[in-house]
């Protein structure tokens, strides 16, 4: 089943059926504010699923998602959302002159500046440095320059990682703006459940890097201080967090992952 966000507070999102108002649906199901536990689920729904609208649904999402935040063509915002799409799934799509013509429009809407060059543009769209509730998502950026980290992370994300007690870090390089060298993201177990909650482009992996990153960070988290940290092979990555960490006064616990033997 489907669900669409009825209100949110503080602490709690409340999610109604889709088919609500059309069908007078009583499918209700609450989750934390963060959504990532279901705290309350009444699945009195007066219809059956039906997986192929999820399917349509998800498509779209990944449709608008992508025309929003990435630069690839109007094609290839299609040939990238349809990729695992079922068959059944796909006879239902709309046109794909209508799909083309929802891309281009959702683009202008935003009217996003050119995509940058190299790491001395000058400014992120603002529209580009909130999330989706409208609260701060850009914590850091050192300006323009060739030396140049920009740190993504929520406020709700930060306290996270400041009461994590397991920290699991990584690099990764496919999705990275070219510009960029790589966007390394930082994960806690929380609840036992992995999350990500920090996000930052880095120029390269030096250890000087990665020391200015783990510098910031501690000032944003002043009470940042994982007992135990695991992390790749890579020996820049590991001295600096090794130094943070690791001394005798905080002996913080590091390991290697084995997925990177």
């Amino acid at each position: 089943f489907t669900y669409t966000i009825d209100k949110a507070t503080n602490d709690k999102t409340y999610w109604k059926c889709e088919h609500a108002q059309k069908l007078k649906c009583k499918g209700r199901v609450h989750t934390n504010y963060m959504n990532t536990e279901l705290i309350y689920e009444n699945d009195n729904h007066n219809y059956n699923g039906n997986a192929v609208s999820i399917e349509i649904r998800l498509f779209k999402e990944k449709v608008r998602d992508r025309a929003t935040n990435s630069n690839e063509s109007t094609q290839a915002v299609i040939d990238n959302c349809l990729t695992n799409l079922s068959d059944h799934a796909v006879v239902r799509l709309p046109d794909f002159k209508h799909i083309k013509r929802n891309i281009q429009n959702r683009r202008g809407q935003n009217n996003l500046p050119e995509i940058p060059h190299d790491r001395t543009f000058n400014q992120i769209p603002v529209q580009l440095t909130t999330t989706k509730r409208n609260s701060s998502f850009l914590q850091y950026d050192s300006g323009a320059g060739n030396d140049r980290i920009i740190i993504f992370s929520s406020l709700e994300q930060l306290q996270l990682l400041e009461n994590c007690e397991q920290l699991l870090v990584d690099g990764t390089f496919k999705v990275t703006p070219s510009i960029f060298y790589q966007l390394y993201a930082l994960h806690v177990v929380y609840r036992n459940s992995v999350l990500p909650v920090v996000f930052a482009l880095l120029p390269n992996k030096t250890e000087q890097t990665y020391r200015r990153l783990i510098d910031k960070l501690s000032e944003l988290c002043p009470l940042w201080n994982p007992k135990y940290i695991m992390m790749d092979f890579e020996k820049s990555s590991i001295n600096a967090f090794a130094d943070k960490f690791t001394t005798t006064t905080n002996p913080s616990v590091m390991s290697g992952c084995f997925f990177h033997l």
